[in-house]
């Protein structure tokens, strides 16, 4: 099908004859359609795959902006579970969030590891807040079934051509997503069986913002290893109890309505964690809170 040009006018795509942005026809229609049911208050989980520097995080984003009508800023890209779990509970519902997870968290296949049990948590919070959701991975058949074929709704193979040129992918929507799946657990990841829905192309695109976007990443991530090199690899219980503290003091400075129970599933952890780790904050608080505060 061929690609429609879109402008965006007084808050409402509208196709032209010719413009910067545009989406093939087939996707668009798919778009439309989860525009729709988020609207009737559903959530959606939108999957995008693909090797490394394939461009999936470019079509993820492209979905993105058409999905939230160009009002996406850095508050809706999160470079990691951590990440995504903290804006979670700052966007307002109905939001988009992109989500670019690497190769890191989803290359083990054990369907029982932590990060994956975390992810699941996650979308049982963005479905109580209505938003779309939008995982950049390397390859689906890393997912667990429940991520994989229940709970998201289609998705998108990014794939290079014969001369390593970005910008083709692949759809599967839920039915043959469910087959692809099926047959690619048992046939070493395999693509093949059965015939995608439709075969399209994507532009170079990205937010204005975007750049600098990245640049933070990268800043965040040096500064996370070069404090591992100079005091050691901290615990993996000293890490939580930092991510925990941290999301909970964000919580209170930026007065996010979230019940504990919302807080525990945003985070991936215990009610009764979040629970001691408050009554904790709390007591720390008080010891070092001047006289004039008793």
């Amino acid at each position: 099908m061929p690609r429609v040009y879109l402008d965006l006018v007084d808050g409402k795509w509208n196709e032209v004859a010719k413009s910067n942005f545009w989406i093939d026809g087939f996707l668009l229609s798919k778009l439309e359609n989860m525009k729709k049911i988020q609207a009737k208050k559903w959530d959606g989980v939108l999957l995008v795959d693909g090797k490394e520097r394939s461009g999936k995080s470019v079509l993820a984003m492209i979905m993105g902006w058409y999905l939230s009508e160009c009002k996406m800023t850095k508050m809706n890209f999160a470079s990691g579970l951590n990440d995504a779990a903290e804006k979670i509970g700052n966007l307002p519902d109905g939001s988009v969030l992109v989500v670019d997870e690497g190769s890191i968290i989803f290359s083990s296949k054990d369907s029982s590891n932590n990060e994956q049990k975390k992810l699941i948590k996650l979308l049982d919070v963005i479905g109580q807040k209505n938003m779309i959701f939008i995982v950049c991975l390397p390859c689906i058949f890393d997912l667990n079934k429940t991520i994989a074929v229940r709970r998201s709704l289609f998705l998108c193979h990014v794939y290079p051509d014969e001369e390593y040129n970005r910008g083709n992918f692949v759809f599967f929507g839920e039915k043959k997503k469910a087959q692809l799946y099926k047959h690619g657990k048992k046939n070493y990841d395999s693509y093949s069986y059965p015939e995608a829905d439709f075969a399209a192309n994507y532009f170079e695109f990205a937010p204005p913002f975007y750049q600098e976007y990245l640049e933070e990443v990268k800043k965040n991530s040096l500064a996370e290893v070069l404090a591992s090199a100079r005091q050691g690899k901290p615990s993996d219980r000293q890490i939580l109890t930092f991510k925990i503290n941290e999301a909970l003091k964000r919580i209170e400075e930026n007065k996010i309505d979230l019940t504990l129970e919302q807080t525990a599933k945003i985070l991936g952890v215990h009610l009764d964690t979040i629970f001691k780790h408050k009554q904790a904050l709390k007591n720390e608080k008080v010891a070092t809170c001047p006289p004039i505060c008793e």
